[in-house]
């Protein structure tokens, strides 16, 4: 062979093993992962070769195949302690395995040997089954007084827990009803088991319907501690609050209660307003020496402070000052809140100040009970002192207790502070103003005429993403009206549509007083005409009133009846309505406005009282305005009201 082909074809297998190679390393990865695959895959055949030897024997040696366990009854009895019940579960195979019920031996059925494992292991899994061949058994003639009282234990303790568990109550009772119906009682162990799954599964007001119905025997007896406890918090949680005093007497004749029961007790008594009797509870726990924790001591207090009774609250803390660990930061909370109720800001203040003596760290609630007991108290400058206190102290503020500091300068009418806090608000890290932080500043704002200021608040609101809601739009719409700017104000009211807010009478309201201020009512009867039964909103009777006064004040005789007319469709004027409008005419000298709307209710027997018909008429006559005088004597005379001797005889002069 040639030097030159051999040095070729060597240089051409080291090409080629060397471009193997670096295939190889640069696939090294995905190499590894499908060596591994293969490995997992072998060992995985290889286990199942393993354990197919064994099934087969376990198959071979199981006792259905065994020649022994046919014929050989006494080796099953023995190897299963004598029990006959143990031989049938292990002779006859489950009922779905083998025939229908419909198909099995009546006299099997009233086996009680036959009978009872087949419904206890079908309860496990095939519930419905298991409820089936027991109706079946009764069907068939089998006799619960027959049953061994144990497996009859057995049978409805599986049979009533699955229907439980399955939720289906009716089918419960039914099994107790057969139980009383074959002349058999209830035992207390069946019962306690009945009454603990229920409360488990959150079946409170089942759970005392299972206890109404065995009370019903004479001769039920329960002693059993946890169930009297268990009834307890089922009739708490059901409201049944009337049987709560009965639950725990015959609890505590069964023992001391259990710190548990206590709490159940102490919230009952905070749900019906007893502070005397969460008192009581209390100092029943201190003296028999129950665990009394910090839930249910703030829960005592909660009732005295929601009863007015603080200083007994106050007292009570005294008491118990020496507990370790008893009186935490929502225990002075609570107590503060009362005092702040009741507006005695000076005690609140104290308990805060003795809630710094005794180590107890401040909370936000703490200081937002402070700023807004001094805000609602109009005690201003010590809501400041508060806010100066809590800045002093490095306490973390939060929305809340910036809000209800902006709500304080703003109920002071000191908008000015509230948009500086308001400024200092937005500088705070993890602290965003909410809806109504922006509600009371816009309205705060519009009420000082700061309409500009409002719109802002509004823009900065939307960039929060925050959506305005009818307040802010009512707050932004009363700023128009006082600025009389109509154009502003529908724009307003437009976008107010556009957000998917729909308007109310207080909206309508507004309006109103805008387009009065704007000296456009035409625009006002016609938005009262048509904006309400658009938006599905029933105009309230003194919204109507409202533009009617404000037609009579601008001497719109005219649409002040037209808008009245509205009114008589929508519903009956009352006689308050008509009085204010037949006064505000009186006063404006418009006895012809009055007549007319006095003729529309007169026509339509609405209420009119009788001091207003004769002040009106008296007005007429002495304004010698006598063809309205005779009008308003003839629709005094459908309603019925009489006019006086005096009113007679100077409208006939007249005439």
């Amino acid at each position: 062979m040639p030097a030159t082909y051999t040095s070729e074809m060597l240089a051409f297998s080291d090409n080629v093993l060397s471009f193997f190679m670096k295939g190889g390393y640069s696939l090294r990865y995905e190499i590894t992962f499908g060596l591994v695959l293969l490995v997992v895959w072998c060992m995985m055949q290889l286990a199942s070769l393993l354990q197919k030897p064994n099934r087969i024997l376990k198959k071979l040696t199981s006792p259905e195949n065994s020649p022994r366990a046919a014929g050989k009854e006494s080796t099953l009895t023995a190897r299963f302690g004598g029990s006959k019940v143990a031989d049938v579960a292990l002779t006859h195979p489950p009922i779905a395995q083998s025939k229908r019920i419909d198909q099995i031996d009546p006299a099997l059925l009233r086996s009680p040997s036959w009978l009872v494992p087949q419904v206890t292991q079908m309860c496990r899994a095939q519930v419905q089954q298991a409820f089936a061949l027991y109706r079946a058994a009764l069907s068939a003639g089998l006799k619960l007084q027959d049953v061994p009282q144990n497996d009859c234990e057995n049978l409805f303790v599986a049979l009533i827990t699955s229907a439980i568990r399955t939720c289906q109550m009716d089918e419960a009772m039914q099994f107790l009803r057969d139980l009383r119906q074959q002349g058999l009682n209830v035992s207390t162990s069946l019962f306690c088991s009945v009454a603990k799954l229920c409360t488990s599964k959150h079946l409170f007001a089942e759970c005392l319907a299972v206890y109404d119905f065995l009370v019903e025997d004479p001769n039920f007896l329960l002693m059993d501690r946890t169930i009297w406890s268990c009834l307890l918090f089922c009739a708490i949680e059901v409201q049944a609050y009337d049987r709560c005093a009965f639950f725990f007497e015959r609890l505590r004749a069964c023992g001391v209660p259990s710190h548990k029961d206590y709490g159940n007790m102490v919230r009952l008594a905070s749900l019906q307003g007893d502070w005397q009797l969460s008192v009581r509870l209390v100092q029943d726990m201190r003296e028999t020496s129950v665990e009394l924790d910090s839930v249910i001591f703030n829960t005592c207090l909660a009732a005295c402070v929601g009863a007015g009774q603080v200083d007994r609250a106050r007292l009570l803390i005294e008491e118990v000052q020496g507990t370790e660990m008893l009186a935490d930061v929502i225990t002075y909370n609570t107590l503060m809140k009362g005092y702040a109720k009741a507006g005695r800001m000076d005690e609140c203040f104290e308990v805060y100040k003795l809630l710094k003596t005794r180590s107890v760290t401040a909370s936000q609630v703490t200081y937002g009970i402070l700023l807004d007991g001094f805000i609602n108290e109009n005690q201003f400058d010590r809501a400041v002192q508060v806010f100066n206190i809590i800045v002093q102290e490095g306490c973390t503020m939060n929305t809340v207790l910036y809000t209800t500091l902006i709500k304080g300068f703003a109920r002071a009418g000191v908008v000015d502070h509230a948009m500086k806090v308001y400024e200092r608000m937005r500088t705070e890290r993890n602290v965003t103003p909410d809806l109504i932080t922006f509600s009371i500043l816009i309205k705060a704002n519009c009420d000082a005429d700061h309409l500009e200021e409002g719109l802002k608040l509004l823009e900065a609101m939307i960039t929060l993403n925050l959506r305005p809601d009818e307040v802010v739009f009512n707050s932004l719409l009363a700023g128009c009206a006082k600025q009389a700017n109509a154009k502003l104000g529908k724009r307003l009211y437009a976008d107010m549509l556009s957000c998917g807010i729909r308007p109310s009478n207080a909206t309508f309201s507004i309006l109103i007083r805008l387009f009065h201020q704007c000296k456009i009512l035409e625009d006002a009867v016609e938005m009262l005409r048509s904006e309400p039964g658009k938006h599905k909103v029933d105009p309230e009777p003194r919204v109507f009133l409202q533009l009617i006064q404000s037609c009579i004040r601008e001497r719109q005789g005219r649409r002040a009846v037209e808008v009245y007319e509205m009114l008589a469709e929508q519903s009956s004027p009352t006689a308050s309505t008509h009085s204010n409008v037949i006064t505000t005419c009186v006063k404006l000298n418009m006895y012809d406005t009055a007549a007319e709307i006095l003729g529309i209710a007169a026509a339509k027997r609405f209420r009119v009282d009788s001091r207003d018909a004769d002040a009106l008429l008296d007005g007429a006559v002495r304004k010698h305005k006598t063809q309205v005088a005779q009008d308003i004597a003839t629709s005094m005379t459908k309603l019925n009201l009489t006019v006086g001797p005096k009113l007679q005889a100077a409208l006939a002069s007249q005439t």
